[in-house]
């Protein structure tokens, strides 16, 4: 009896612990306030880099949309390397495209150099953004090999348009409920 009611309990603590980090984990911050993803959808995408020798990328994204509408992006860039001069290198070039951006509320960059790391996490909340000044740095229509890809329409950015982007690209999505 006492070993069926610890497996509950422990099965229990369990189920409320992976509850609480699933909400962590979609947990995000936009100019400083909280911004409530429930009643969007949420996939996670990855992306394959390659820095040269010695060093490690990786890319992920996590895109909050509705309908065709997308909410909000987190993109975070972490570079693994023991060479500093690498890690300087990317921090540096963070710091510099971060300068393109200032002024720009609800576009939000944080850097972060560690012993072996450079992490860029950048989060824009394209429901709050100035999507005018926005578009002025970093332009509208693009082109990837010969194929165009216009991934803002009407006053907002489309879902599908990035997400065809960005597969061009070599990323891959999934659905929370595919993971």
């Amino acid at each position: 009896m006492k070993k069926s009611i610890l497996i509950i309990m422990l099965f229990t603590v369990l189920l409320i612990t992976g509850c609480d980090n699933k909400k962590e984990e979609n947990k995000i911050i936009s100019g400083g306030e909280e911004v409530d993803t429930r009643e969007m959808i949420h996939e996670h995408c990855t992306r394959d880099a390659s820095a040269g020798k010695d060093t490690e990328v990786t890319l992920t994204y996590d895109i909050y949309y509705t309908d065709d509408t997308m909410n909000i992006l987190k993109s975070e860039d972490k570079v693994i390397s023991a060479d500093q001069d690498v890690l300087t290198s990317y921090e540096e070039a963070y710091k510099k495209i971060k300068q393109n951006y200032v002024g720009i509320d609800y576009y939000d960059t944080e850097i972060v150099r560690g012993d072996t790391t450079v992490t860029n996490t950048i989060t824009i909340n394209y429901d709050k953004i100035d999507l005018n000044k926005l578009m002025e740095i970093e332009g509208g229509e693009m082109d990837i090999n010969g194929e165009k890809f216009d991934i803002y329409k009407n006053g907002y950015l489309s879902a599908s348009e990035w997400k065809k982007l960005s597969k061009k690209l070599g990323t891959t999505c999934k659905k929370d409920s595919e993971a």
